[in-house]
């Protein structure tokens, strides 16, 4: 992957001078103050410890029973999160023994793996919530920043230890020294959600009665993850539930198949509440929707700024109100055995609603999005076939797609949120590509394709395909080198399967196209086949996809370049580019 990225530390035998390095995490600047260090690259970590510090040389110990001394050593990218030797000793009698030797060798080495992570981790890289990468031993760690009392804000790691010094760079990687040994919640899920306090009564009866508690507890699978969303008892008293009875009341609104049946309509609410994944906040800012245990229930997601809401729902006629992720909250983000903890400041249950329209940024990709260049005008990032996880693509001399981060610099660059994907198909270079859909609900929707037309006239087919469903190819060939005629009323380029969505000026250049319908048969994530089948240009410049159900309007909402969701009769001054013109259908 090239990126347009600038590191303190490049790839060679350089020898740094040591300096002091203050990098910003929240509102912790002053904390640890002069406690950032560069060091030469030609220490390894091992000998750091040896040399630098050997306030840590109970650790490195540990290392040598366990055999991890030669990955200390070699060449390579790790993030090392390293107790001092008090933590290690005050974790020791904790335990009963005098040193971490006492351990055996696989215990020692379940020790290191927990506290080492194959990747180069900085503060400046921390959110509140986990870490971008998984430590050894497969299991997240989670970092947020904390102030008690009066006390100076410090960074806390899995809610269990302080960074004392941050950022030590090595040769091999970064070194985090902190003042606790992390240790992984042995507890599940259920184990935790039986354990909560009084104010979560209602929610873990509910969780009980339905069974679903039991499978949160004993389900210990290496490959089964959960994510319990909570629920107290102030959030449930925010829509007057006080008891099992009342809420048994309003899902018999919300589920009027299950009136009759209290027992399935427990179930119903404990499954929702609960995840088939690991989601921690930082993975559901990253999605629009979430399936969970009720069949066909999805929860959805959208960020506001530093909000996450589930549940927010907005058509031309209609507004609901969603629910806000409590991120403050103890529990948001506690990591379990089998999963992690979700808690809300409010209520939400399943409800009995048909396909709904999804208005996907196909430059909302996981590994994107963790990218400082991610939104950031005037970056771009090159991938090749097989870095983004969620998006493939293949084909003849070694095809790359890039990410554009080009902001809104006028009427031609109207992007929604200021970002495109250059994905030059055609049957010369990059011959297919597949995409991950989001999570889209059963039903039957149009399938809208929103590009810059720049010159392009390649051309290709677009395939669905569900998994044990006959692919389902649909209709009408793409070409990126059509306009769509600024003369003629959004009707009637909408009988000719063309709209405008972005929300500014009616100009040809940004166009999208129905490819026809597709038929989702599950509530789930599927796939998007493209296939090239004729043109030679060098880029084609894609913004977005709409999945719109047939039955709903297809026309609105368009979009700004800041992405906000623009409905008739917002004011032209409210629309980024604030300076430029509306359609006047916008005032209709």
């Amino acid at each position: 992957m090239k990126t347009m990225k600038t590191t303190l530390f490049q790839a060679g035998r350089l020898l740094m001078v040591a300096a002091v390095l203050l990098t910003a995490f929240s509102s912790c600047d002053d904390y640890m103050k002069g406690k950032t260090f560069l060091t030469s690259d030609e220490i390894m970590i091992d000998e750091y410890i040896e040399q630098e510090d050997t306030t840590m040389m109970l650790f490195l110990n540990a290392a040598d029973k366990a055999g991890f001394r030669g990955l200390l050593h070699a060449y390579g990218t790790n993030t090392c999160f390293i107790p001092d030797n008090n933590a290690i000793r005050a974790y020791c009698r904790t335990l009963g023994i005098s040193t971490l030797e006492s351990l055996s060798v696989s215990e020692l080495e379940k020790f290191m793996k927990f506290h080492l992570v194959r990747d180069t981790i900085e503060t400046a890289e921390f959110v509140d919530g986990r870490l971008s990468k998984a430590t050894m031993l497969g299991k997240f760690l989670t970092t947020r920043t904390v102030q008690e009392g009066s006390s100076t804000p410090r960074i806390r790691v899995n809610r269990q230890a302080d960074i004392l010094v941050k950022d030590v760079r090595v040769s091999n990687g970064i070194i985090h020294k902190i003042g606790a040994v992390l240790v992984p919640n042995p507890k599940t899920v259920g184990e935790m959600i039986a354990e909560l306090p009084e104010n979560y009564s209602l929610y873990k009866e509910l969780m009980q009665e339905s069974g679903v508690l039991d499978t949160l507890i004993n389900n210990k699978a290496d490959d089964q993850w959960y994510t319990a969303i909570l629920q107290s008892n102030e959030s449930f008293a925010t829509v007057g539930v006080a008891s099992r009875a009342d809420l048994i009341e309003k899902m018999k609104v919300a589920q009027p198949d299950f009136k009759d049946d209290e027992a399935r309509l427990v179930q119903l609410y404990a499954q929702y509440h609960v995840l088939k994944r690991l989601a921690y906040a930082t993975d559901l800012a990253m999605s629009s929707a979430e399936l969970t245990m009720a069949p066909n229930q999805v929860i959805t997601v959208v960020t506001k700024k530093d909000s996450l809401i589930f549940n927010e729902y907005r058509s031309l006629t209609k507004f609901e109100q969603g629910v806000e992720v409590d991120k403050g909250s103890e529990w948001t983000d506690m990591s379990c055995y089998n999963g992690v903890m979700i808690d809300m400041v409010g209520y939400i249950q399943p409800v009995k609603r048909g396909a709904e329209a999804v208005y996907w940024e196909l430059t909302e990709q996981p590994e994107i999005k963790k990218l400082k260049e991610y939104r950031r005008p005037g970056s771009w990032v090159t991938f090749r076939p097989g870095e983004l996880s969620e998006l493939n693509f293949g084909g003849k001399n070694n095809p790359t797609i890039t990410y554009n981060a080009v902001g809104a610099w006028g009427e031609k660059d109207q992007y929604v949120n200021g970002d495109q994907f250059d994905i030059p198909m055609r049957p010369t270079l990059l011959q297919w590509m597949e995409i991950k859909t989001p999570v889209l609900t059963e039903g039957v929707y149009y399938v809208w394709i929103c590009w810059r037309r720049g010159g392009t006239n390649n051309k290709f087919k677009t395939t669905f395909k569900q998994e044990g469903k006959e692919d389902q190819v649909l209709p009408n060939v793409l070409d990126l080198g059509e306009y769509f005629n600024t003369n003629a009323t959004p009707e009637v380029n909408l009988n000719n399967g063309m709209k405008q969505y972005n929300a500014k000026q009616r100009i040809s250049v940004f166009c999208s196209r129905n490819c026809g319908a597709i038929k989702v048969e599950y509530t789930g994530r599927h796939t998007l086949r493209m296939d090239a089948l004729s043109g030679n240009s060098q880029s084609a410049w894609w913004d977005m996809i709409h999945f719109i159900p047939v039955d709903q309007n297809q026309l609105w909402p368009r979009f700004d370049a800041k992405g906000n969701a623009i409905y008739p009769g917002t004011p032209c001054e409210e629309i980024y580019p604030f300076d430029q013109t509306c359609s006047g259908d916008l005032n209709n």
